[in-house]
């Protein structure tokens, strides 16, 4: 109650529990540098539980000032508008794209790839056409 709510705990209940002040105070302070949070960020298959969940959770267990501030959900990542997957191959690593890219193509391919729920697609040929636009 004391760390995630915030309310005062009993001398006794606190030494009962074997939690010294200090650590407590620095668990709340911990909890507080984190909370609320800004943006919770997943993919839209999430949507129906562990965000939906998420909501539930905050909004019984905390106070408003403390509930999400945001969420953002994003589709799928294609890569030449097929289903990206590494047991196929069809992957890439950032540290792959940005070798075989540079940084900018990458940006301009992801940037083009779309940003809605919508599945975005990367395709190699906007990050080829980027770096000889640069």
């Amino acid at each position: 109650d004391y760390v995630f709510r915030g309310l005062d705990i009993a001398d006794a209940d606190r030494q009962a529990s074997g939690i010294s002040q200090d650590a407590l105070e620095k668990l709340r302070s911990e909890f507080l540098y984190w909370y609320p949070m800004d943006l919770r960020s997943s993919g839209k298959e999430l949507i129906g539980n562990h965000l939906t969940f998420c909501l539930y959770n905050h909004t019984a267990l905390f106070p408003e000032k403390l509930w999400p501030q945001s969420m953002r959900t994003n589709g799928h990542m294609l890569i030449n508008a097929e289903k990206m997957s590494k047991s196929t191959g069809n992957f890439i690593t950032l540290r792959e794209g940005i070798h075989k890219f540079s940084a900018d193509g990458i940006r301009f391919a992801l940037a083009d790839a779309g940003d809605t729920v919508d599945d975005a697609n990367f395709a190699e040929k906007m990050a080829d056409e980027a770096i000889l636009k640069l």
